[in-house]
């Protein structure tokens, strides 16, 4: 029988960060993957509004310059996707390492949450 730390050395993962820092990236990540998803869509809405709205004109340069927004839009939403990909990739790794964590130190992550669970209760306590 293999121990768990055994199991979890034949991954191939590397070095990982600890379970708070590991809560910290998968929070960052969410919110920045919200925000820049947000923004991005915001940005598309408007830019094809203006590129629906000028479709009437006419125009060498017109025509032009619609054209390089269309393009502009492909690559933006491309590389959105892209990022929002590796975001998420990145989230996935802060919880692998989280994981691993607690896997490696289950009575070191046991204290530090008894330890925060009293701390937390003294502080309610006083109210």
């Amino acid at each position: 029988m293999t121990s768990v730390a055994a199991g979890h050395a034949t991954h191939g993962r590397g070095p990982r960060k600890n379970a708070n820092g590991a809560a910290q990236a998968v929070r960052a990540t969410r919110q920045a993957r919200a925000a820049v998803a947000r923004d991005f869509e915001t940005l598309i809405a408007d830019a094809e509004h203006l590129l629906h709205s000028t479709a009437d004109v006419v125009g060498d340069q017109a025509a032009q310059a619609r054209a390089r927004l269309e393009r502009t839009l492909t690559a933006a939403r491309d590389r959105v996707a892209e990022d929002v990909d590796s975001l998420t990739e990145h989230g996935r790794e802060a919880v692998a390492a989280a994981d691993d964590y607690v896997h490696r130190k289950p009575w070191q992550v046991l204290g530090v949450a008894t330890i925060a669970a009293i701390a937390a209760g003294f502080f309610l306590s006083r109210r």
